[in-house]
């Protein structure tokens, strides 16, 4: 059945933030970064929210450690903690590791492999004070937490994700409107190349007006299908793993997606993360810093499960 006949139905879980990012599902929620509002909460099934972290500084991506330990990022200290679940909110965050000597911007997504190796996205440029885009990296953190460049020259890298096999790192370069992968060779990164170029999906003149091939966050499944979170197109497009459109779930009403991950009982369940912007801003980075902006969480039933824990 091609991407064009699939329906899907989509249900509402939760809203009442203002941008959501870093989604992740474990043990029956989900866990997902308001970085404008400042705080960090757990979902549950019901659609009921938890505070489970203040961060001053902007959450965005986040993992779970092989042990279970949840790891949230700041953006603007470019740190990263360990969430401490028995401890109070405000006094539940320990420093996991300073990443501030190798970064240029801010911390965006993350993924931990099975060793507890963390890659971490620098956006490159501090956009919030106003700076260009230019290049950034890919850093490493591992598991004696250490830190490293693992990939120079990424541009905008946003949503990442390890293949289930383990073999290969795949990450979206926004602005570029590409997916690019790489491989995983003793947890370093060799032979980078373009898996996905959006703009040859994308190719009417709206779009490329519009760089409607931008991508935010991404996820994996479990055949290896990509689930991209289509920043200014108001979709959501799976991929299989030689790049061709699957499905696609249009999400009406709403200016930016920016997050998905799976996950739910049997991992089928699609959690997506969607933004309306409002007031009459130009670009997404100035409704984000007048916080003119809100966030729902929508979910759609998929066909292949998760590929990452």
């Amino acid at each position: 059945m091609s991407s064009q006949q699939k329906q899907y139905a989509l249900q509402e879980l939760a809203g009442g933030l203002f941008y959501g990012e870093g989604t992740r599902w474990r043990a029956g929620k989900l866990y997902i970064s308001d970085m404008i509002g400042q705080k960090v909460y757990s979902i549950d099934a019901a659609g009921n929210k938890t505070v489970i972290a203040e961060q001053p500084h902007k959450p965005n991506g986040m993992g779970f450690l092989p042990n279970g330990d949840l790891i949230l990022s700041s953006m603007h200290e470019n740190k990263l903690y360990r969430y401490l679940p028995d401890a109070p909110v405000g006094n539940n965050l320990e420093l996991y590791a300073d990443l501030s000597s190798l970064f240029t911007g801010y911390i965006g997504d993350m993924v931990v492999d099975d060793n507890g190796r963390i890659y971490v996205d620098d956006v490159g440029a501090r956009v919030f004070e106003g700076e260009a885009l230019k290049p950034g990296r890919i850093v490493i953190v591992e598991p004696d937490r250490s830190i490293s460049v693992g990939l120079e020259d990424c541009h905008f890298p946003n949503g990442i994700v390890i293949t289930p096999d383990k073999k290969r790192l795949v990450f979206a370069e926004t602005f570029l409107e590409q997916l690019s992968t790489v491989d995983i060779v003793d947890g370093q990164l060799v032979n980078r190349r373009v898996l996905l170029d959006m703009t040859k999906i994308f190719v009417s003149e709206q779009d490329r007006a519009h760089k409607n091939g931008c991508l935010d966050g991404i996820a994996i499944d479990a055949e290896g299908g990509i689930w991209l979170s289509v920043l200014y197109a108001g979709q959501f497009v799976r991929i299989d793993s030689e790049g061709n459109v699957t499905d696609r779930i249009h999400v009406p009403g709403y200016d930016k997606m920016v997050a998905c991950t799976l996950g739910g009982e049997d991992g089928k369940t699609l959690f997506m993360s969607v933004s309306r912007i409002k007031g009459n801003h130009t670009h997404i980075f100035d409704a984000l810093v007048s916080r003119n902006i809100e966030t729902t969480i929508f979910t759609a039933r998929v066909a292949v499960g998760s590929g990452q824990p």
